[in-house]
């Protein structure tokens, strides 16, 4: 029997990736971003951008003439950056915390207590306030900020839940064996806890992908910019403008674009979707694959 979540899910996955390292070579993306504020109608009238859904503009434009198709397709590869990044970063601090909380108790306390402070509110509250402290909102490397910051803010989490793994492998009989033998610490890691925990792993990798795609498009709602240029203003004042073309940066209007221009958001949204979508396939379609390889090794349905 055919695993189709997986397969579909890597499928529409695959082509998302392809489509990110593509997009720079197909004949009808415009790789400079052309901003193009001269448009006429047939009848020679002046029109200003956002322009509509046209032949000339697929999926529309936005405020600046600028392609909106094209700024989705140069923007999937950064956009999978973001997200993998985060997702790697988080799982290098999280897996070494869980194992160290699993075998040292002040480790374990402080993994609680990193859980507690961040479970009275949503995470996007408190990437919200940090992000607004002044030497990281005004810092040259404001996107590695935004990384670190992301990739932390859930660390205990998902260092809670490979914990919770170890402590259900612990009370399984077939560490008896090991500890029976004599292994020490490392052995009974690397042969008994170590291959139970890695499926989890790499299943959960592919909901935390799901879950870093979300929040930050809800931080590009309320227009928090991954990376950000500063422009003087008048009066001496300078604004911080996005300068990321990820799928999020559509979203920063879409309180407004919904009531007259709402190509420009219902695209980043599709985009989205369609990827939370396929990995979300992914991740249940491994779910099935390891849990199946379970039932074989323990000889259920043979």
């Amino acid at each position: 029997m055919k695993n189709w979540s997986l397969l579909i899910g890597s499928s529409i996955f695959f082509i998302i990736l392809l489509t990110g390292f593509l997009a720079p070579h197909l004949p009808f993306v415009d790789n400079q971003l052309t901003e193009n504020v001269l448009m006429r109608d047939e009848q020679g009238k002046p029109l200003v951008p956002a322009y509509a859904p046209s032949k000339d503009y697929p999926w529309g434009s936005d405020y600046k003439g600028v392609d909106v198709l094209s700024i989705l397709l140069l923007g999937t590869k950064e956009t999978l950056t973001i997200i993998f990044s985060i997702a790697i970063l988080r799982y290098i601090m999280a897996i070494p915390l869980a194992i160290g909380a699993f075998y040292i108790q002040i480790i374990r306390s402080i993994l609680k207590g990193w859980n507690q402070l961040f479970s009275y509110f949503p995470p996007i509250l408190f990437v919200v306030m940090i992000v607004g402290i002044p030497f990281i909102f005004y810092s040259n490397v404001h996107a590695v900020w935004m990384v670190l910051i992301l990739a932390t803010i859930e660390v205990g989490r998902v260092a809670d839940i490979f914990l919770s793994k170890m402590e259900n492998t612990s009370q399984k009989p077939f560490l008896e064996s090991g500890i029976a033998g004599g292994c020490s610490r490392f052995t009974l890691f690397k042969n008994y806890f170590w291959p139970d925990l890695q499926p989890h792993i790499l299943t959960n990798f592919f909901n935390d992908l799901a879950r870093v795609l979300f929040l930050i498009a809800q931080l590009g709602v309320i227009g928090v910019f991954l990376s950000h240029d500063f422009f003087s203003q008048r009066g001496g004042t300078f604004e911080a403008i996005n300068s990321s073309n990820s799928w999020p940066a559509l979203l920063v209007d879409i309180h407004q674009d919904m009531w007259g221009h709402e190509w420009i958001p219902v695209s980043s949204i599709m985009m989205i979707t369609i990827t939370l979508f396929s990995i979300h396939l992914i991740s249940d379609g491994l779910e099935k694959y390891f849990q199946k390889k379970y039932n074989k090794s323990q000889g259920v349905g043979i």
